[in-house]
């Protein structure tokens, strides 16, 4: 019998077909230079984030039923062409002198080469897990409050294109948590030691380029992080209500019914006038 959500859709990997222009703006996010920094930072986390969940995800295949292997397939299958998406756009960093790499290795070594080797399976899962609800509900609250739209135009087709599929594959890694590991006690667990680590390194990544910059201790950086947060996009509210939401014993992803802003966002960048992804075969 499958364990697999019934509301869960069958997914189809696409391939990010934008090219970086040479010429993208520093603060390419409508010149708010944190709000930039927060999603560059989000960059400089995902390659790394997106090998971890596929190898996490893949340690289980052969015991995971017909249904439940190949979706994990082609959650793999998006996950990696996340990855390759968000690494290209590193060079555009790098020419705009942005120091990253020091840090990106630090992050990597530390998450993957010491944590992921003495963590258990069913522990890591419910990282994988939580990590994803997080992925889906920053998709949700920046698609559904348009916050790119302003953006510059192949940045804005990369996220809004990540946070789509993100809402798409929701379902997937908890799925399979519920499937190794039912028990609430591992789900909490792994939010309660995964989701501070998260937020130290995103807000670590993005202090640390806003330094670059010399703007970290300018007003108007402290303003738009403010107004981020609380005045204007509400996300410390929203993201303490999503994540109060996933620690409910009766939690499901599917339960959030915004898949109407991911086939925009597909619609929007399969058109022939603006052809930026592209279906890959599921059997490739």
């Amino acid at each position: 019998m499958t364990t697999c959500s019934p509301l869960q859709p069958v997914l189809q990997p696409r391939r990010f077909l934008a090219n970086y222009s040479e010429d993208t703006p520093r603060h390419w996010c409508e010149g708010n230079a944190a709000l930039t920094h927060i999603l560059n930072t989000y960059t400089l986390l995902v390659p790394g984030n997106e090998g971890f969940f596929i190898r996490t995800l893949k340690q289980g295949l052969p015991r995971m039923d017909p249904e439940m292997r190949e979706m994990v397939m082609h959650f793999s299958h998006q996950e990696g062409q996340h990855g390759a998406g968000h690494l290209r756009f590193w060079h555009i960093l790098e020419r705009q002198g942005y120091r990253i790499r020091g840090f990106q290795r630090k992050v990597d070594f530390f998450l993957y080469r010491i944590i992921e080797r003495v963590t258990p399976f069913k522990l890591r899962l419910s990282f994988v897990a939580c990590i994803e609800h997080v992925n889906a509900y920053v998709g949700h609250e920046f698609l559904a409050q348009q916050r790119l739209r302003d953006a510059d135009p192949a940045l804005r087709a990369l996220f809004e294109w990540h946070f789509a599929e993100e809402i798409e594959h929701k379902s997937v890694a908890f799925d399979v948590l519920k499937r190794f590991a039912p028990s609430y006690a591992m789900r909490l667990l792994g939010a309660l030691l995964v989701l501070p680590l998260f937020y130290f390194l995103s807000s670590l990544g993005t202090l640390y380029l806003l330094g670059q910059d010399k703007l970290l201790f300018r007003a108007e950086t402290w303003r738009s992080l403010r107004d981020h947060l609380w005045r204007r996009d509400h996300m410390a509210r929203r993201t303490l209500k999503h994540i109060v939401n996933y620690l409910r014993p009766g939690f499901h992803p599917a339960q959030l019914r915004d898949e109407h802003l991911a086939q925009v966002v597909f619609d929007r960048y399969s058109s022939p006038l603006s052809k930026l992804i592209e279906p890959i075969s599921r059997a490739a």
